[in-house]
């Protein structure tokens, strides 16, 4: 069984080389040295990886190359040294926990990562075709862009002595890229962030093989293979407990279990079968991390050798095809392999029947079938695929599996009651209502092609509470092929009038003078400046100018009075000369005053929060400050 070690070269201080050895493989139940330097002491940064701000896209690839922490006295451990492709896309309301490899405890006060942008699969929402990625120089496809991130001082990341903590890194799509929609052009300009505060409250995703099953104590070990890519050059990237309960969801070779019959059909699996847990964070006293699982995918269920994968959403059916848009292909060997194991198509066909198992993410339904399957749902087809000399990607999955996945919705609503809403669709997993063929899925005379009354059950939910016309996020299912209305039914609904929302400037080559106030009281975009390129406030699929607004929005750093949650995120810089991180408003100004300072120029704001148009105020947790 092989173990991974991270790397670790002295800097100021220290002459000696050192392997440190991360989990060991077969129980991970301790980390040790494996080189004879007994004076070193481990533990284990849990590295979490979340995508921000990425309206623009509807994929968006690259590698996740080397990853470095610089401890106080110059100590450099070497996290990562191998590339693992990543779409940003899918990791931006579920973050990774893609590492959890030990080093040498100690302060470190600040890490690099390096974006592998050799072969990106990048796709602007409405196109069909690949966007041209380029640098700032106008390279194509620009290789390896490396960016250091200056961790809060008050806040640096503190590996103890055999002991696990989370470090958290966001990668703001918004501020990272430049983008020419007439010409299909992405200038990529990264921008990272790292805390040991996360800022999102994502459900986490933890991936990879496993060990061994602790049934008795509810638990199993799982060595983690983060993401998709199965060839994945120095193996496994630390090791993870995985805690489950009576109310734990098991998807086990497409067979539904819940709690501990769950984890009993885990025992019976080989080591080294193919795991995917998702969660929370759970014990971190210990040098193997633990998460507190919600939901367990196993085997069959999830891209395994010999299984194919295709995740999409469904945008016609005629008999047994399905159309999917938004295609992610995923194999461990065959005709997606050559390009890091997955790729991307804006369509693709599903053939499914009578072999075809159907399942539902999170419950444990049974008598599901392939009519279960309709237009706008959001899937995941496991079986096998192909790709025609034509370029056109189809996959059999009959016999195979179609998993039914929470799928999000966007409306306006329209009118609503105790358990019901009709809506006016905007946008359906990502999708605008031209999108789909909704014949026949049920739906009747009085909703026309462009969804404008499409019809939810909102269960426990009040919809007569809202006003017409109030912008709602709901997440839900599709009701089943031909058993339309209502058209969908929700587990969740959120009324969005209050966002959250992202505000998002960007100059030309950058200002020197990008506000006409920036302190305490709050920051002022100019919005008279001749270099801005765009100047938006984005809820969902919704845009608003700032210059319809009535006038340039305050923005404050902090939160509405009585409405503050989660901690706060702030960061100024670029690739050239580092990201510097602020934990705290009062540090970020302070930061922002003497970056502004005639000679800098920003090139991009980027701020998450919510927009109160009664006073024309956007209050932020989260900004971004990217330097040209």
């Amino acid at each position: 069984m092989r173990f991974d070690c991270a790397r670790a070269i002295p800097g100021a201080v220290g002459t000696l080389r050192t392997s440190i050895c991360a989990i060991g493989a077969a129980l991970a139940i301790a980390l040790g040295g494996c080189s004879a330097n007994t004076q070193v002491y481990n533990g284990t940064p849990v590295m979490l990886l979340t995508g921000e701000a990425a309206g623009d896209f509807s994929t968006y690839s690259v590698g996740l190359y080397t990853i470095t922490l610089t401890r106080s006295d110059g100590y450099v451990a070497y996290v990562q040294t191998s590339d693992e492709q990543v779409d940003l896309t899918r990791r931006t309301n579920l973050t990774e926990l893609f590492n959890a490899t030990g080093v040498p405890d100690g302060t470190y006060k600040s890490m690099t990562v390096s974006l592998d942008y050799s072969s990106p699969i990048v796709y602007l929402k409405g196109q069909s075709t690949p966007a041209k990625v380029e640098n700032a120089s106008g390279a194509a496809n620009p290789g390896v862009i490396t960016e250091t991130v200056n961790f809060d001082p008050s806040n640096p990341l503190v590996i103890g002595l055999n002991k696990s903590t989370p470090l958290a890194i966001d990668i703001d799509l918004a501020a990272s890229n430049s983008i020419d929609a007439s010409t299909n052009t992405v200038t990529v300009k990264p921008f990272i962030v790292a805390t040991v505060q996360p800022y999102e409250n994502n459900p986490l995703r933890a991936r990879g093989q496993i060990v061994l099953t602790n049934a008795s104590a509810g638990s199993f070990t799982e060595n983690i293979r983060p993401f998709d890519d199965t060839y994945y050059a120095d193996g496994d990237v630390g090791a993870l407990t995985v805690n489950t309960s009576s109310s734990t969801y098991f998807n086990i070779n497409g067979t539904t279990y819940t709690g501990s019959a769950g984890l009993n059909a885990m025992a019976a699996l080989n080591p080294g079968i193919t795991i995917t847990a998702y969660g929370t964070l759970g014990n971190l006293s210990t040098i193997t991390p633990a998460l507190n699982a919600t939901a367990v995918y196993a085997g069959t269920t999830v891209i395994s050798p010999g299984n194919e994968a295709l995740r999409g959403v469904v945008t016609a059916r005629n008999g047994n095809t399905l159309t999917l848009s938004g295609a992610q292909f995923i194999c461990q060997e065959g005709p997606c392999y050559s390009n890091a194991a997955f790729t991307f198509y804006p369509t693709a066909t599903v053939t499914i029947g009578s072999g075809t198992v159907v399942s539902e993410d999170g419950v444990a339904a049974t008598g599901l079938g392939t009519q279960s399957v309709s237009v706008g749902q959001q899937v995941t087809a496991l079986g096998v695929g192909s790709i025609s000399s034509s370029n056109a990607l189809s996959m059999n999955a009959n016999p195979g599996q179609i998993r039914l996945q929470p799928t999000p919705l966007w409306g306006t609503l329209s009118s609503g009651a105790s358990g019901s809403a009709t809506v006016n669709l905007l946008e359906l997993a990502n999708d605008a209502p031209s999108a789909f063929t909704f014949a026949g899925t049920g739906i009747t005379s009085s909703e026309d092609a462009s969804a404008a009354s499409y019809t939810l059950n909102t269960g426990p939910f009040d919809a007569s509470t809202l006003s017409a016309g109030t912008l709602i996020n709901a997440v839900g299912i599709v009701t089943p092929f031909g058993a339309a209305p209502p058209d969908f039914t929700t587990s969740a609904v959120t009324n969005m009038t209050n966002g959250p929302s992202t505000l998002i400037v960007e100059w030309t080559s950058g200002t020197t003078a990008p506000f006409t106030s920036a302190g305490n009281s709050g920051i002022v975009v100019n919005l008279g400046n001749t270099s801005i390129t765009s100047a938006i406030l984005r809820t969902g699929p919704q845009t608003v100018q700032l210059s319809s607004l009535s006038g340039s929005p305050t923005i404050i750093a902090g939160c509405a009075s009585g409405t503050c949650s989660g901690n706060s995120e702030y960061a100024i810089g670029n690739a050239t000369n580092g990201v510097n991180v602020y934990g705290g408003a009062s540090s970020f100004i302070s930061g922002l005053s003497s970056t502004i300072n005639g000679t800098n120029k920003v090139f991009k704001l980027v701020a998450i929060g919510t927009y109160d148009s009664s006073t024309n105020t956007f209050y932020t947790q989260r900004m971004d400050v990217a330097l040209e």
